[in-house]
């Protein structure tokens, strides 16, 4: 739909969408928010909205989300917990999970089970695929939660914690920014992927405007998925050249 045929941008009120700084997906440190900030404004702004972003931690956008505070949360694993109180768009970008760990303690796994001698950092509001969550919750992991996104690197850096399961490209992305050469070398990350699932917006459940706004968000994601610009997209991030992308529909 294009924009002239829409309603006036300001003359809607915004989409009130939570998310955090999660580089390179969302960085709170740019006009533009990053990539999937530039990839929503992009299809709400084509529907006649303007977009407002809300950072907060994860937890939190969660529950502002039940709470009604929020129209929507980005970007977010579309599990069975989330999709009971929440409507999930469709797939944006795909995922990779993987486990962290410090090169003079390598270590090996196959299954969930192996992972339980170890100390694992972990953040508050994350989904790291219903195996791990559930091990989790069932307290068979030894898991220290943190607030802030950076805890768990700091934490496997000072060899307080033997592991850290994190989006392959958020992780790098993160020891290149907070950590220098040398100690960025002692990260490594096992190739066995701990979860691959797509990411997604999180709508307002059982609320008329906020499904509303998530067909007309599936049906301009739609677009840039048969256009290319989606997959595009998919490898700028896995690539680790995300501004490359800045094509708008």
């Amino acid at each position: 739909m294009a924009l002239a045929s829409c309603p006036s941008v300001q003359a809607l009120e915004p989409v009130r969408i939570g998310t955090g700084d999660w580089v390179p997906y969302v960085d709170q440190g740019r006009s533009d928010g990053g990539a999937l900030a530039r990839l929503v404004r992009a299809i709400f702004k084509a529907a006649g909205y303007r977009v407002e972003f809300i950072y907060h931690p994860w937890d939190r956008n969660l529950l502002m989300l039940q709470h009604g505070d929020l129209d929507a949360v980005m970007p977010y694993i579309c599990n069975a917990a989330r999709q009971r109180v929440s409507s999930c768009s469709e797939p944006v970008i795909k995922g990779e999970v993987v486990l962290f760990y410090r090169k003079d303690r390598p270590f090996n796994w196959q299954v969930i089970a192996d992972l339980q001698p170890y100390r694992i950092a972990t953040t508050l509001g994350y989904s790291y695929g219903s195996q791990f969550d559930e091990a989790q919750q069932a307290g068979r992991l030894q898991v220290l939660q943190s607030h802030k996104e950076d805890t768990g690197f700091r934490l496997l850096t000072l060899g307080r914690t033997d592991l850290h399961p994190q989006d392959r490209a958020v992780g790098y992305a993160m020891l290149r920014r907070l950590f220098s050469d040398q100690v960025r070398a002692t990260i490594t990350h096992h190739p066995r992927h701990l979860n691959t699932e797509p990411l997604h917006l999180l709508f307002r459940k059982d609320d008329a405007r906020a499904s509303q706004l998530r067909e007309l968000f599936n049906a301009g994601l739609r677009r840039f998925v048969e256009n290319g610009e989606l997959e595009r997209l998919q490898q700028a991030l896995y690539s680790g050249s995300p501004d490359q992308w800045l094509v708008e529909p």
